[in-house]
């Protein structure tokens, strides 16, 4: 019994010890512990340095450094989240250009719903910024393929067709929108409505065959699309 008691005494004394520890211990400490696959008492470190933080940019270390572990090593994208999630109060008065960059981490990390937090903390801040029209953009994308929420995807594409319709951005949000419809959420009204929106505003870009065909033979089963026989004959 002895043998099994030890361990357990070993980490109630370790928890307990890192209460005590200065920010920069705790942070070491945390990661020699995770290097040492000691997760569970890596992240209790890491969040002690929370803790003892003093400064906003000392918890953002500690938060990317826990949110970053609960995702690599722990597998657990809820904490992943909550983590990445905390570092926004921090981040109000960050630059567009680091603001982007945490929203990109917390994306790495499969924080996506705090990375979505992030883009709209940005386009808050920096939307008079030429290159905002970029980001939104951005943002559609995460809903569309990170997050598959087709809706806020819709929504966000829509807002870049109507508000920058001469960029590079609006044409291939507009193409989006009409995909998505027909595609994805088997809608196929709105999708001719959108396609065909495309095709009247924009008639030489070069996705407008892509358009034409998607509207050919739209809501049509693969059988039904003579131009994909060669595909359907290669599976048989």
């Amino acid at each position: 019994m002895k043998r099994l008691l030890i361990p357990g005494v070993i980490i109630i004394g370790l928890m307990i010890s890192s209460c005590g520890k200065s920010y920069d211990d705790s942070m070491k400490q945390g990661a020699e512990l995770q290097t040492d696959k000691e997760y569970t008492l890596a992240l209790e470190n890491y969040d002690n340095a929370i803790l003892k933080a003093e400064t906003g940019a000392q918890r953002i270390a500690a938060n990317i450094e826990a949110g970053n572990l609960a995702s690599k090593d722990l597998r657990n994208m809820t904490l992943t989240n909550a983590y990445y999630q905390a570092t926004l109060a921090d981040l109000v008065d960050y630059s567009d250009g680091d603001l982007l960059d945490m929203a990109k981490q917390a994306l790495n990390a499969q924080a996506n719903a705090a990375s979505v937090n992030m883009y709209k903390l940005w386009i808050e801040k920096y939307s008079n910024l030429d290159h905002a029209v970029n980001i939104r953009y951005e943002l559609a994308e995460v809903y569309h393929k990170n997050l598959r929420d087709l809706r806020n995807a819709i929504i966000t594409y829509e807002g870049i067709s109507d508000d920058y319709p001469g960029s590079e951005q609006a044409p291939k949000a507009l193409f989006s929108i009409g995909y998505i419809y027909a595609n994805e959420l088997g809608e196929n009204d709105p999708a001719v409505k959108y396609y065909s929106l495309f095709l009247e505003k924009y008639p030489d870009h070069e996705m407008s065959p892509s358009v034409e065909f998607e509207l050919k033979y739209l809501g049509k089963s693969l059988e039904e699309i003579p131009e994909l026989q060669h595909l359907l004959n290669k599976t048989s």
